[in-house]
């Protein structure tokens, strides 16, 4: 079996600390806890002996049993002789005579040996090891309060049965694939001190950590040598702002795209991570709210509270990770929202429950939490609160399709009724606002939004969070002078988010800001020069800090595609067409992979090659317009008229704003003489780039 870590060495049972005091020496913790075994945790362990009530609290926590071995007495339930179908496979579950915990695959036709374990309520997820030295986690999960495996991607299995692709063996999201890799996917939020430690030159993981599980070592910053107290914590190092403290729950608990991984307690980030914002269907709602698994992260810097200050400890307490009030009787929230408390210099709206809701008192509905923060179901069967704050709104749900929280708990009416009660509720509810910062995002994300309708919204936007996001929408736009000159005034903006888009936008004038303190601004400024950065010697700091962040993520296919990026602008163009291959064999339904395969190659004048890579891309997307778009384009080049301008039509049926698609699709017609078509498709293309003002309430 191919090495993943190695387990550290324990202390002994007795611990002793060094002290500048040789007659004080800090007695040892001889205490027990709820922790699935002490011992494994040695370092935390030291940190009992002066604080064992936070030990103990922090040992019974999801925390303390993120990550943990194999154990006889709590995992023999789910491995005997249990079965499950999942994705066209039988997986098998049993216990051999060494009382190993076996799993067969009958699509992959192979047994694994599970090697270790993920979680404890209310689902249990177990790892075996790939052929690429990492960790995976099967798709079936076991429900520890229903006592029976399931299929966390079920969801994924009835499309496969509608004819969509799923997570076939082969699949990037197979849970043999690359997808499904731990090392990769979750190992930094469930180990303490995680280093990934990939070789792309031989395609294998030898990761470490220093202990499992997310322990005191990953939220304390440790000394290199004990303090005079014996402390290992220095004293420099005791007192972490709120801020600071918050960014370190933010790298688990966000979707997010890693840099790398050295970030310790104290650090930004914004200086680790890129957070993942509401721009493409799928992943969150238009206004916000969580659709896939989205953590809390981006809901909180997108809410008004998160705006003022609000961070993880207001609420939850750092050790048990619990609240730190009930929510059932709306304890927690009116701990400020009673009394108008200031956080920041925000004052907390004061609301009076028993008036503000319209569900009776004492009841479920009554509860802040149901409203403003409902519950969505991650993998399946592990219901999450929403941290985006919304209220519900249901004529949006009917106008966007948009959840909200009232249909949400009465599933047997409908957004007409929630419609009506909310009006009756809050006959003065001012929602115009977001409304129409909801309907630009939620265009925009379908490829049908506008310029115009943007800047409305970015104009009348203070929060941070929506304003970068706005302006990543915006630079998928073509560049306007009004356009341009918002992002200019944004690039001086204090947030790194609203900076980075900003960036994005301003393309190769944001040529400075790739000297921006923070490490996701300067990545946005970068990658558009990056060609220009590396043919300047004066630069090379900033391009060895993008070949960093491609090698960190060399293991998935967009760290292929970087490199192969990087690759081109150097001139090594045997090296780029070796990484844009590996990034299609990573995932061979990587439709950007292909894409920017066929530009390589239509760049190094092989056009039916790029051709061949574009009939790739439409094939696996069939419904994705810029693909049909650049299929047409090639098919120009080798002129196939007639198949490119069908090209063009598809891409302009997919998404009737496709005004790129239709600009070329004109002057094709130009070019083959049809003036007629042409004039008529210029008439409606300047229609549409002029639309009326929309009338909304």
């Amino acid at each position: 079996m191919a090495r993943v870590k190695h387990w550290p060495l324990y202390l002994p049972a007795l611990l002793l600390f060094c002290s500048c005091d040789d007659e004080r020496k800090v007695q040892p913790y001889t205490g027990t806890s709820a922790h699935w075994q002490q011992s494994e945790v040695p370092i935390s362990l030291q940190c009992a002996a002066c604080h064992a009530q936070e030990f103990e609290d922090w040992a019974g926590s999801d925390h303390a049993w993120a990550y943990r071995k194999v154990d006889a007495t709590l995992d023999s339930e789910p491995f005997h002789g249990q079965r499950l179908n999942a994705h066209g496979s039988e997986l098998s579950f049993n216990t051999n005579r060494n009382g190993q915990l076996l799993l067969k695959d009958s699509a992959s036709k192979r047994e694994f040996t599970v090697h270790s374990v993920l979680g404890r309520r209310p689902l249990v997820q177990y790892l075996v090891q790939g052929e690429d030295g990492g960790l995976h986690t099967p798709s079936a999960a076991w429900d520890s309060n229903r006592r029976e495996w399931f299929d966390m991607f079920e969801a994924d299995a009835r499309l496969s049965q509608e004819g969509a692709a799923t997570r076939q063996l082969g699949d990037w999201g197979h849970w043999l694939g690359r997808g499904m890799n731990w090392n990769s996917q979750c190992a930094w939020c469930h180990t303490s001190h995680f280093r990934k430690n990939y070789d792309a030159a031989a395609d294998r993981y030898a990761s470490t950590w220093k202990e499992p599980g997310v322990s005191c070592i990953q939220c304390h910053k440790l000394s290199d040598k004990p303090s005079a107290d014996g402390c290992m914590v220095a004293p420099g190092d005791r007192k972490l702002t709120a801020q600071q403290m918050h960014d370190n729950c933010a790298t688990c608990h966000a979707r997010r795209e890693e840099f790398d991984d050295t970030f310790v307690v104290g650090d930004k980030f914004d200086d680790h991570f890129r957070l993942e914002l509401p721009l493409i269907q799928g992943i969150f709602w238009p206004n916000g709210m969580q659709r896939d698994e989205d953590y809390c992260e981006t809901g909180l810097r997108l809410s008004r509270m998160g705006k003022a200050g609000v961070t993880c400890l207001d609420c939850h307490d750092p050790h048990t990770a619990q609240l730190k009030l009930a929510q059932e009787d709306n304890a927690l929230c009116m701990r400020c929202h009673a009394t108008g408390t200031v956080v920041g210099t925000t004052a907390s709206p004061i609301i009076d429950p028993s008036t503000h809701s319209p569900c009776p008192q004492n009841t479920k509905g009554a509860r802040c939490v149901e409203c403003h923060m409902p519950e969505s179901p991650y993998m399946a069967r592990d219901p999450r609160r929403d941290h985006s704050f919304n209220s519900p709104d249901a004529e949006l749900s009917t106008e966007l399709g948009t959840p909200n929280a009232c249909t949400m708990c009465h599933r047997d009416k409908d957004n007409a009724w929630a419609a009506a009660a909310i009006a009756k509720a809050y006959p003065e509810q001012k929602n115009a606002r977001y409304r129409a910062r909801t309907r630009a995002v939620h265009h925009a994300m379908a490829g049908k939004g506008n310029t115009e309708e943007l800047l409305a919204a970015l104009s009348a936007e203070d929060v941070p969070g929506w304003r970068a996001a706005l302006l990543e929408l915006l630079a998928r736009q073509e560049p306007t002078d009004a356009i341009l000159q918002a992002a200019r005034a944004d690039a001086k903006h204090e947030n790194a988010m609203v900076r980075a888009a900003a960036a994005r936008v301003l393309g190769a004038e944001a040529e400075s800001m790739i000297h921006d303190p923070v490490k996701l601004v300067r990545r946005a400024a970068a990658w558009p020069i990056i060609d220009r950065l590396i043919a300047n010697p004066q630069a090379a700091k900033a391009v060895a800090e993008m070949e960093s962040i491609a090698q960190h993520q060399a293991d998935q296919p967009t760290g292929a595609m970087q490199l192969a990026v990087l690759a081109e602008a150097r001139g090594d163009h045997t090296q780029a067409e070796a990484q844009y291959k590996r990034a299609i064999q990573l995932d061979p339904a990587a439709y950007v992979a292909y894409m920017d395969y066929a530009v390589f190659l239509a760049r190094r004048n092989r056009p039916l090659d790029a051709l061949q890579q574009m009939l790739h891309c439409t094939r696996v997307a069939p419904d994705n317009a810029e693909a049909f778009y650049r299929l047409g384009l090639i098919l120009a080049e080798v002129q196939q008229y007639s198949y490119a301008l069908s090209a063009f039509d598809k891409a302009l049926q997919l998404t009737p704003t496709f005004h790129r698609a239709r600009q070329n699709k004109i002057l094709l017609l130009q070019h083959m003489g049809r003036t007629d078509e042409a004039q008529k498709e210029t008439q409606l293309l300047h229609a549409l780039q002029n639309p009326p003002t929309p009338t909304h309430p």
